[in-house]
């Protein structure tokens, strides 16, 4: 199940993020129900309000993901696309289609932080007035507000 955790060491940037229990995406994965609808709920977050410095194969890749909470081919193609963008910036990432649960550190190699985490920081930018209460925003699916209240809502962060 999808979870809230504190970065360590403490991140001024990213203090707290959303991370997964397993591997979601292209096999061999877990591909829990309520991983894949975070995934698949930041992809859809990135894909509405895309960058202009995102070219137009990563964005249409990323606005063909539905929130089904299965890792179907567009899921798994807008991670791919998603993470090959960020290779770019960082020619240590791994592209393989997969967000696997960060580890203490936020980084998996140098310059390559895990692709949840970057899925992290891009939505908290996207929605600063509301981060970590993604259930505040705009089409979140039930299951990932019952998630936060469950992670977030009375418990102090």
């Amino acid at each position: 199940m999808a979870h809230i955790e504190m970065t360590k060491p403490r991140s001024e940037y990213l203090p707290v993020f959303y991370n997964v229990d397993g591997v979601v995406g292209a096999p061999p994965a877990d591909n829990k129900r309520e991983d894949v609808l975070l995934v698949q709920f930041f992809i859809v977050l990135i894909g509405r309000s895309p960058k202009p410095d995102i070219p137009p194969n990563v964005v249409a890749a990323l606005k063909a993901v539905q929130l089904t909470g299965v890792a179907d081919a567009q899921t798994i193609a807008a991670i791919k696309a998603f993470q090959e963008s960020n290779r770019q910036k960082r020619p240590n990432a791994v592209v393989d289609g997969r967000a696997s649960p960060a580890k203490p550190g936020m980084r998996y190699a140098p310059g390559a932080l895990w692709t949840i985490v970057q899925l992290n920081f891009v939505c908290k930018n996207l929605h600063p007035d509301v981060w970590p209460r993604i259930d505040k925003i705009q089409g979140c699916p039930d299951d990932l507000k019952k998630m936060v209240e469950r992670e977030i809502v009375g418990k102090p962060l």
